[in-house]
């Protein structure tokens, strides 16, 4: 039942939130700079290895445990550059930012711990 649930999460919700997050800020990138520009491009890349990831759970097929515990590890540091540093911006208010942080990494690397205590079916 968690592999299902996390496949929806790679398939659906991940791509869905940096759609939206890359939209709300998307005309303001050229002021951010090169790494807020090289940060999109890596999360644009590691959400594209997450779709597969979560196909590949989905499915069920080989391999898929090892192709999610990648995804969500990259996803993890993509996460904790993004909430951790000023590179990508946040619509959050000053006193909500730290703990939305800490709970936004906890939350993957919760799906990343989750990862490597699971086996690949053959």
């Amino acid at each position: 039942m968690l592999r299902r649930l996390l496949a929806l999460l790679l398939l659906v919700w991940e791509p869905l939130s940096l759609a939206l997050t890359a939209a709300s800020f998307a005309d303001r990138l050229g002021e951010r700079g090169w790494p807020a520009v090289a940060l999109l491009v890596a999360r644009l890349g590691i959400t594209g290895l997450g779709m597969a990831a979560g196909s590949a759970l989905w499915s069920q097929r080989d391999g898929a445990i090892a192709l999610a515990r990648w995804a969500t590890g990259l996803n993890l540091a993509a996460v904790a550059v993004t909430a951790t540093t000023g590179i990508w911006p946040s619509s959050r208010p000053p006193g909500i930012r730290g703990p939305a942080a800490a709970v936004t990494i906890a939350w993957h690397a919760a799906w990343f711990l989750w990862t490597l205590r699971q086996h690949d079916r053959t």
